[in-house]
């Protein structure tokens, strides 16, 4: 008998199954994990069964995956909102988006802009726990985290921070110095933009508040929206949804 088998509630996502079996004794997948219900066994998951599925989620992963970043697209964040929002699960989706990027591409090149999104990918990545977190890009420079952490706050702030000093490196020591710089608009005008920064748009979704991946989007836009109204970098937390609750 196997005095320590892998056991995984039903509700687990595959993502954190696969991450689970990945750090586990080889010995452990032979010999397949135990799939329980609130506590309660409930059958058992075969090694062949397991890797046949998480093969096939890695297929349709990269099918639908941006080619920038290799997250996730718009397909499977859909899928996995509806998911949480079907089984009645709790997150806080995080929209992310950066700020006078447009005027960057035209100074530096869409070269070097690419060079941010993935830096901007990778930071996000760095900052979640993929067991309980799913990170997507939304195309372009749009990203949303959909938050199971309960520090999800505390790893926002945190995003910010790195990507305050991350974003530096991006920059012309005389552009980092006066925290900008100057090019022509379309009118031949010389105007001033400041430096790259990220906005987080964040609302939490409880159980029958949301009911689609459309209502989902449409509302961390708008935070989104409120974020970017907030100079630099910036975090704006959607809470009309707490106090209605406690009224």
């Amino acid at each position: 008998m196997d005095v320590a088998p892998i056991i995984v509630d039903k509700n687990t996502s595959m993502q954190a199954v696969s991450h689970i079996i990945v750090e586990a004794n080889p010995d452990q997948l032979i010999n397949g994990i135990i799939i329980t219900d609130q506590g309660k066994y409930l059958g058992l998951g075969t090694g062949p069964d397991l890797m046949r599925e998480i093969t096939q989620m890695q297929i349709k992963a990269a099918r639908y995956a941006n080619p920038l970043t290799q997250l996730p697209g718009n397909v499977p964040i859909n899928e996995h909102i509806d998911e949480l929002l079907q089984k009645h699960t709790p997150f806080v989706a995080c929209y992310c988006d950066l700020d006078h990027f447009k005027p960057f591409n035209d100074m530096y090149g869409y070269r070097r802009g690419d060079d941010i999104i993935q830096m901007t990918g990778e930071l996000l990545l760095q900052h979640c726990d993929v067991q309980h977190d799913f990170i997507g890009h939304i195309g372009g420079d749009d990203f949303i985290i959909l938050f199971q952490s309960e520090d999800w706050e505390t790893r926002c702030q945190s995003i910010l921070e790195n990507f305050a000093s991350a974003i530096l490196d991006f920059y012309s020591n005389e552009d980092k110095q006066q925290g900008g710089y100057l090019s022509e608009d379309r009118q031949g005008k010389k105007v001033f933009h400041p430096l790259v920064s990220l906005s987080l748009g964040v609302i939490k979704s409880r159980p029958q508040q949301y009911y689609s991946h459309h209502q989902i989007s449409i509302a961390a836009s708008d935070a989104k929206k409120q974020a970017k109204k907030i100079h630099g970098n910036s975090l704006f937390v959607d809470r009309r949804g707490e106090l209605e609750t406690s009224s």
